[in-house]
């Protein structure tokens, strides 16, 4: 899809513009509470996240352990997903618009969103493309570190669970788009030149 056929009003409405960081924040804020099957998903997956702590936590008596291994382990977690995992989520992003055809990319760090945003510019990505590249991320970043949490021990476990649980929130604007674009069975998202994103629709 280019983005001059997208732009055919005859088979193609605009439907959302997002230009500013302020626009951002409202637009994450409502669609990350929409009740559809993307939000019940990962409002289900921090559920769980939480419970494996809170059960770890307690059953192992971490409360009476005088080295606080575990502060150590949250701690490092919340490091790696506010320095390390940003960069690398945005990168996977970068390389897969690359693979999709996107001719010229951005980085830069939005300290309203307090996020690494990477922009596409002049670039068309479909509801099932831009899907895809969430799940690529969401699994590396949230889902394997879950899980290989409960193959490992002590400072590593915790470490491990807090990377996943503060991936999961900085994912948050990614899971927001998801949600808009469940509503509409045949979607895109244009990145302009001028930094907006602009979702468009399929007219039947």
């Amino acid at each position: 899809m280019s983005p001059e056929l997208l732009k055919n009003k005859n088979h193609y409405k605009n439907v959302l513009s997002i230009m500013d960081s302020s626009e951002w924040l409202l637009f994450i804020t409502t669609f990350i509470r929409r009740k559809n099957l993307i939000t019940k998903i990962y409002w289900t997956y921090l559920l769980i996240g939480l419970i494996g702590v809170f059960y770890i936590f307690f059953n192992y008596e971490l409360v009476s352990i005088e080295s606080r291994f575990w502060i150590v382990g949250i701690t490092g977690g919340l490091l790696l997903s506010l320095l390390v995992t940003p960069v690398l989520h945005e990168l996977i992003h970068a390389v897969v618009f690359k693979i999709f055809g996107a001719k010229s990319i951005k980085f830069k760090w939005n300290w309203s969103l307090f996020r690494f945003n990477v922009q596409a510019n002049d670039f068309v990505l479909s509801k099932n493309k831009f899907y895809f590249i969430c799940a690529i991320t969401f699994s590396i970043f949230s889902v394997l570190p879950f899980v290989l949490a409960f193959y490992t021990d002590g400072i590593l476990l915790f470490t491990l669970l807090s990377l996943s649980f503060f991936h999961a929130l900085y994912a948050m604007k990614d899971l927001a788009v998801c949600s808009y674009l469940f509503k509409f069975p045949n979607c895109y998202i244009y990145s302009s030149e001028e930094n907006k994103t602009i979702f468009y629709k399929s007219i039947p």
